[in-house]
């Protein structure tokens, strides 16, 4: 309770306060976690200035804004966000009424999967690709003078989301096998999309702890369909999937739901584009 009223009082403050554009003329937009920012700065270029809320190396799924969150997401024309994932964003959107930011919900209508809903639709390049065109019709509709730019950079990034589904498209299609095991179900949407199926240690959550019979029919199941390699992520702990490889003699590799980035990836500037490239070759090799 102290914490949501300073948050008001903070809030207090920001409202009415606050350029929406920066000094350069740059599109102020706050984007929710790695993903949603990766796209929007992909789409905005230099026409826009891209701040990210969760930071790097912290799993977006507990992650709740801070008042100085709140206060710097509040002088922010747009707020991308993904849905679902962030319990918080349509009441940071409510609170800041005031600020007049426009929030934008990238994910609604895609979540469904066979009557579950899943928020990880940016793993899946086809979704992807929708989130991306929500991106451009946003910042378009903000910044008109420079729509072709937006969408010029939105086609151009589209194309390499589509080379991601063509060549997803491709190995499924040659590989016998058409079942995975990953450490939360965070695969789904992909799954769904290209025709496979997601075994799942732990729920949706990553913070999901399953029971010790589902560990134990999980173990049977991988070896009856001789599973040989079970998916580790990087920013949850692989203890998980290293038990079940364990007990079933099959190797780890990781398949990375890009919910963001660790320090070694900043490093290395990975992107969106690179770590599903890693992700499909590791695919490849899991369902051969």
């Amino acid at each position: 309770m102290k914490k949501l009223l300073l948050i008001i009082m903070l809030l207090l403050c920001v409202a009415g306060c606050g350029k929406k554009k920066q000094d350069n003329g740059q599109l102020s937009v706050t984007a929710s976690f790695y993903p949603i920012a990766e796209f929007t700065n992909a789409v905005g270029g230099d026409n826009v200035d891209v701040y990210t809320l969760v930071p790097d190396g912290v799993e977006p799924h507990d992650w709740e804004p801070s008042p100085r969150d709140f206060t710097r997401l509040g002088r922010s024309k747009l707020f991308f966000y993904n849905g679902m994932v962030e319990s918080w964003a349509e009441k940071a959107i409510t609170t800041l009424s005031d600020t007049n930011i426009k929030g934008v919900e990238l994910g609604k209508g895609l979540y469904n999967i066979n009557g579950n809903n899943d928020p990880h639709v940016w793993i899946s390049p086809q979704k992807a690709i929708i989130e991306t065109n929500r991106i451009v019709d946003a910042l378009s509709q903000n910044d008109p003078k420079n729509a072709d730019a937006y969408k010029k950079r939105g086609e151009e990034y589209c194309q390499k989301l589509k080379k991601l589904d063509a060549d997803l498209k491709a190995i499924v299609k040659q590989s016998p096998k058409k079942k995975f095991v990953t450490s939360h179900a965070a695969f789904g949407h992909l799954a769904k999309d290209y025709g496979l199926e997601q075994l799942a240690i732990a729920g949706i959550s990553p913070e999901a702890e399953p029971t010790p019979a589902d560990m134990k029919n999980l173990v049977e199941l991988v070896k009856k369909e001789n599973v040989k390699f079970v998916f580790m992520e990087t920013l949850t702990s692989p203890k998980l999937a290293q038990l079940i490889a364990k007990e079933t003699g099959a190797e780890v590799l990781v398949l990375d739901p890009i919910e963001g980035l660790d320090e070694e990836g900043r490093k290395e500037k990975l992107t969106y584009i690179k770590l599903m490239e890693a992700n499909i070759k590791n695919l490849a090799k899991a369902l051969k």
